[in-house]
């Protein structure tokens, strides 16, 4: 369903496009315009367009800060997924997360030029690439891409660790989330909040989380066409030096950036940084969307 303008919301002119649900989950996205800069000749007929794809307990509100420094002519759309800040963690019922992305990539009035994803999100997109769909051919930034390498056993050891990372990234990405106003909250009610999301996700988040990282050991990522960037941080424990060593031996087309200074939720806190990798990417891969709203026509 695409719907009216609502508002355009601070830090970009941005409407949501489509309201769509699916057995009682809701796939919305959110479209910020190509806009020409201030004196250039009016757009081309064609543009770029970017999906941008949230993480786990994020939103694609969390995308608006870094969309501030891509370039001004290129169209936006960032999902709002069922894994998205706030919920329940029920979706998995009702399909994978690589169903749930590939619907809302279907329900794109055109095929996006490039898919930005991060961290949860990048994982399931990473899956999505070695599927014979459609949406396997697009290319991709992994931001932040969570990745088990295949010589990790999964043992009481593993989900003892993995359980106290899971509750690590959960808060750091609500202090991440609060920015500036983290600093301005006393640390115990920052620490309430925390709580709460601990106690509103686990267990069924964090189960659906890691069923989709155990699938990543075995993934043929050596059918991935489309050609792939990796940007992380050098020390960011939810792609360790291993994973990324295996993603870049299996994946036929990969380039990678990586950085010290990055956290894992860089698209927030070094948003600058990281619209530049992507801007780079995206102008060095070919345009090839089609209008389905045009062909519609």
């Amino acid at each position: 369903m695409l719907l009216a303008d609502r508002g355009t919301p601070r830090g970009g002119p941005w409407r949501q496009a489509v309201d769509h649900e699916v057995d009682g989950e809701f796939l919305r996205i959110w479209e910020r315009p190509a806009h020409p800069p201030q004196g250039s000749p009016a757009l081309p007929r064609q543009v770029r367009t970017i999906a941008l794809v949230h993480g786990f307990e994020e939103s694609w509100e969390d995308w608006r800060v870094l969309a501030q420094h891509l370039p001004a002519d290129t169209r936006l759309f960032a999902l709002d997924l069922p894994w998205r800040s706030g919920s329940r963690h029920l979706w998995a019922d009702r399909g994978a997360s690589t169903a749930w992305l590939e619907r809302a990539l279907e329900l794109l009035p055109v095929r996006p030029d490039t898919v930005v994803a991060h961290s949860f999100g990048a994982t399931t997109q990473l899956e999505l690439l070695t599927r014979r769909t459609p949406s396997a051919s697009v290319p991709t930034v992994l931001v932040a891409p969570v990745f088990r390498p295949h010589d990790q056993p999964v043992d009481a050891r593993f989900f003892h660790e993995a359980i106290n990372r899971f509750r690590g990234v959960l808060a750091d990405g609500l202090r991440a989330q609060l920015g500036p106003r983290a600093g301005k909250i006393p640390a115990d009610i920052v620490e309430a909040m925390i709580g709460k999301v601990r106690e509103r996700v686990e267990p069924h988040g964090f189960l659906q989380f890691y069923a989709t990282l155990g699938r990543g050991p075995s993934l043929p990522l050596h059918r991935i066409e489309a050609p792939v960037l990796l940007v992380s941080g050098t020390h960011d424990p939810s792609a360790p030096p291993a994973a990324i060593d295996a993603l870049m031996a299996s994946i036929p087309d990969v380039s990678l950036h990586q950085d010290p200074g990055l956290s894992h939720f860089c698209q927030l806190e070094q948003p600058v940084q990281i619209a530049g990798h992507i801007t780079t990417f995206i102008e060095a891969t070919p345009l090839h969307h089609y209008d389905k709203e045009a062909i519609s026509a």
